[in-house]
């Protein structure tokens, strides 16, 4: 018979990529975590991760143990949650990073309140790693992210593209200086904007930086600067530049759910799950 806590322990690793990233969720060790994936392994005599660099890697084994172990976490999750006193649930502490607070959270917020009404949602925001940290250390029972490459983190919401937003389809003078508002560096759209505009020798100038969406909008609707982001979040009244302009291509990013390991009594795995495919067929 499979421990539920290895398992539990398990679905942290694949989700965060990294032992110690899973440790901080289930509040052990990095090395009692270790020792707990080497018990699993040992209990189905199967390896279940290979290390890819800084990255772990799931086997084929590891692959179909994934599902398995979600279902039955899910199962486990929801008991507890049948069980448990009536009236005893508290606020669900929820995630999201700025720049999809207009474009994803209202979709998320209204599933939320279909699947579970009454339920009061605290909502902080920040950068995915700011929220990717805090529900690691368990101050977030929910959150939406970014995912990061080659990982299995979280349940997918949307696949998005990065745009390049002006406040007009005549602001971009080719021969001046591209005044620039970017979200904080840790952001592919950042790093894309500011390398592929070196590699094609266009002068640029960066004239703010932050993780306050709303403030990059608002700049760029003054006629301040351009900037980039997600395409399900840019507002009717700015304008996308296009292709043709040959500014650098932005990357595609993957929007997901994340649960904690450690999970709200009235969102386990599977509730998680719903609460992300019934968001997504509403974007």
């Amino acid at each position: 018979m499979l421990d539920h806590e290895l398992l539990r322990t398990f679905i942290a690793v694949v989700d965060t990529g990294s032992f110690t990233r899973a440790a901080a969720q289930v509040f052990r060790t990095q090395s009692a975590v270790s020792m707990q994936m080497k018990r699993l392994e040992e209990q189905l005599s199967k390896r279940l991760f290979l290390k890819e660099g800084r990255e772990l890697q799931l086997t084929d084994d590891g692959q179909k143990l994934v599902s398995y172990a979600r279902r039955i976490m899910t199962l486990h999750d929801e008991a507890l949650g049948v069980m448990a006193v009536e009236g005893e649930s508290r606020p669900l502490l929820l995630g999201c990073p700025d720049d999809y607070v207009t474009g994803v959270l209202p979709q998320l917020l209204s599933e939320i309140q279909k699947q579970l009404p009454g339920l009061q949602v605290q909502v902080r925001t920040g950068s995915s790693a700011q929220l990717r940290d805090l529900i690691d250390k368990g101050e977030l029972d929910l959150t939406i992210l970014t995912r990061r490459p080659e990982t299995e983190e979280g349940y997918l919401l949307l696949q998005d593209k990065g745009v390049w937003v002006a406040p007009s389809a005549e602001f971009l003078d080719t021969d001046s200086k591209i005044p620039l508002v970017l979200v904080e560096p840790d952001c592919k759209f950042h790093s894309t904007a500011v390398d592929g505009l070196m590699k094609q020798e266009r002068p640029f100038e960066v004239i703010c930086i932050s993780g306050n969406c709303a403030l990059l909008i608002e700049l760029v609707r003054r006629g301040e600067a351009i900037t980039t982001l997600s395409s399900c979040c840019v507002p009717p009244d700015l304008y996308r530049l296009p292709a043709e302009l040959g500014l650098p291509e932005l990357p595609m990013v993957e929007i997901v759910l994340q649960c904690a390991a450690r999970s709200h009594p009235d969102i386990g795995s599977g509730r998680t799950a719903r609460l992300a495919k019934n968001t997504a067929l509403g974007l």
